[in-house]
């Protein structure tokens, strides 16, 4: 089919030809039905279908400019990879820009989906549902929008997998050539109207390297033209209209493109409520699970219905307890909780299965305060709490997720919070501090065993909160004398200490987590009240400086990573509600 340009005549002319008519760059028809507005790129189709004339030439021209290829307006190598490449199955709306905004958008900001069956039976049915939520999910992190999944076939944007003509106009072709289409928002379309169609004749994968074509990926790509968007000329952006391997991102031209209609999701979002002593935990599915106190000093809580996905609303746990709640997993996955009961004891509350219902509350007796809660290298649960002395005390399950021990002393004489850690070798370590204001430390002397006594690391520090490097290596951060943020950190995995750094600020309560790729990120709050954040810029390594994140508050932050490493921050905002900001990638910029 090469080369071919102006002058040429034959049946692969005609071939190029029906390609380009195919996807907008001559007049079709059959494509206004679900493009009301579609406009083709070169208004009169060639006189003579099989020469390469000055039409054809224009029309090339634009699909290589589309593509981000030089617009000689003949037919080279490059073009025809291009063209080879598969690719989504709606027409090009070539544009001057970058992204381009069709022109019809959803009249509210709250949109429905469902699904069609039969599904793929390359992927589970629940792998499928949780791709598309995800994808959903990626465009309502950037953008005013809120997706809801109902059933029955009812949803505004419907979902099906289809083969060959399936009623829609736009018939599949078979393997490797077009993936998907989804059409625009109403009126385009009419019934069809933001309805997405996926090729079964494709084999699809949501494993990364994919063993097909990544459904995420391109139902990332296909929600987009269900939203509003047209094809980019940008073969960085998710809405180029090729398959470039897995991209689960939104570039910041699919950023830009999505606000042009709908605008920018508000900074931080509110779960609502009346909260106090915010904890957080992740189920054994990966699906991040807030508890608080409320206004009746019960616990309520609240999770997201999909891993990364939206939140269920607040239900009650039930309890009298005072202070901070503290959050375990056990180690077949089921979420514990702890916190002090009105008498002084440990009560505990646990889930009786894997992202299953509660138990309700038993005691664990003791006169307690500030409970921390760390895992042991076997999967038993261990608790620390202050006792009425000023000492630590800890009590453990003697078998994974089974019985307790009992309480035991582990001396000193601590104030405020302790902070739980867990060396690369499984040991844990705990950090308090003491009377005279210093750090202090103890540590398991072996995985699952005794403990060494306390150890002081100096400073004067308030606060303290600890971190795991990717090599293994605690870091305790806290706030010092000065009211910066100060650090202290493990010079190798499990071994001794450096002397204390300070980052500056000034700062209060600061909450630290792990980003996708290793590096430590501490949140703070500060002097103004909102969230100000410090990241190492390498894993392990120096650090980025102060940024501020907004968030006025009266409590927080709390900062914890989701399934795929983006972190998620929560505080308790001026209006006691619960709200929350999280990265739109893992180790990416904030929504």
């Amino acid at each position: 089919m090469i080369p071919l340009k102006h002058g040429d005549s034959g049946p692969d002319v005609r071939q190029l030809y029906m390609f380009l008519k195919r996807f907008g760059y001559f007049p079709n028809p059959g494509l206004r039905t679900g493009n009301a507005l579609f406009r083709p790129a070169v208004v009169f189709a060639p006189e003579d279908l099989t020469l390469f004339d000055d039409r054809m030439e224009l029309a090339l021209s634009e699909y290589q400019r589309q593509h981000g290829i030089e617009p000689t307006g003949a037919l080279n190598e490059e073009t025809l990879k291009m063209i080879r490449t598969p690719r989504c199955g709606f027409p090009d709306q070539p544009s001057a820009g970058q992204f381009v905004a069709q022109g019809n958008r959803w009249p509210t900001n709250e949109v429905t989906y469902s699904f069609t069956p039969p599904f793929s039976p390359d992927v589970s049915e629940a792998d499928q549902r949780a791709a598309l939520r995800a994808a959903f999910d990626r465009w309502a992190a950037v953008t005013n929008l809120t997706f809801t999944e109902v059933g029955n076939n009812n949803g505004q944007i419907r979902i099906a997998w289809a083969a060959g003509d399936h009623g829609d106009g736009f018939p599949f072709d078979g393997q490797g050539n077009v993936l998907a289409h989804c059409f625009y928002p109403p009126p385009n379309g009419g019934d069809i109207a933001g309805d997405c169609h996926f090729d079964e004749a494709e084999t699809w994968s949501v494993n990364v390297p994919p063993s097909g074509f990544d459904l995420y990926t391109v139902a990332l790509h296909e929600i987009g033209h269900g939203l509003g968007l047209a094809h980019s000329a940008d073969n960085n952006a998710v809405m180029f209209p090729s398959y470039q391997g897995v991209r689960r991102e939104l570039s910041d031209d699919d950023i830009q493109g999505i606000r042009s209609i709908y605008g920018a999701r508000p900074q931080w979002s509110s779960l609502q409520g009346i909260v106090f002593a915010t904890a957080a935990g992740t189920n054994a599915d990966g699906r991040l699970e807030v508890f608080v106190r409320g206004t009746d000093n019960a616990v309520h809580h609240n999770w997201q219905t999909s891993p990364g996905g939206g939140w269920s609303g607040w239900s009650s746990l039930g309890g009298v307890l005072q202070g901070r709640i503290a959050v375990g997993r056990n180690h077949d996955g089921r979420l514990e909780i702890f916190g002090r009961g009105t008498d002084g004891g440990l009560y505990h509350n646990w889930q009786t299965a894997p992202n299953s219902g509660w138990s309700g509350w038993s005691g664990l007796g003791g006169w307690i305060e500030d409970p921390a809660v760390g895992s042991n290298a076997d999967g038993r649960l261990e608790v620390f709490v202050r006792g009425t002395d000023g000492a630590v005390y800890h009590n453990w399950q003697v078998t994974p997720g089974g019985g307790w021990s009992g309480w035991s002393g582990l001396g000193g004489v601590v104030q405020g919070r302790i902070a739980v850690g867990r060396n690369h070798d499984g040991r844990l370590e705990i950090f308090a501090r003491g009377i005279d204001g210093g750090l202090y430390h103890n540590w398991q002397t072996a995985p699952n065993s005794g403990w060494s006594g306390w150890h002081g690391l100096g400073g004067w520090i308030e606060d303290p909160e600890v971190g795991v490097n990717p090599d293994g290596r605690l870091e305790v951060f806290v706030r010092g004398s000065d009211s910066a943020l100060h650090h202290i950190w493990q010079v190798t995995p499990g071994g001794g200490w450096s002397a204390w750094a300070s980052l500056g600020g000034w700062i209060d309560e600061p909450s630290v987590a792990r980003n996708g790729d290793g590096r430590l990120e501490v949140f703070v709050r500060g002097l103004d009240n909102t969230v100000y954040h410090i990241w190492q810029v390498t894993p392990g390594g120096g650090w980025s400086g102060w940024s501020g994140l907004g968030g006025e508050m009266l409590e927080g932050p709390l900062a914890t990573a989701n399934h795929d490493g983006r972190l998620e921050v929560f505080i308790k905002g001026t209006d006691s509600a619960l709200w929350h900001r999280w990265q739109t990638a893992p180790s990416n910029g904030w929504s």
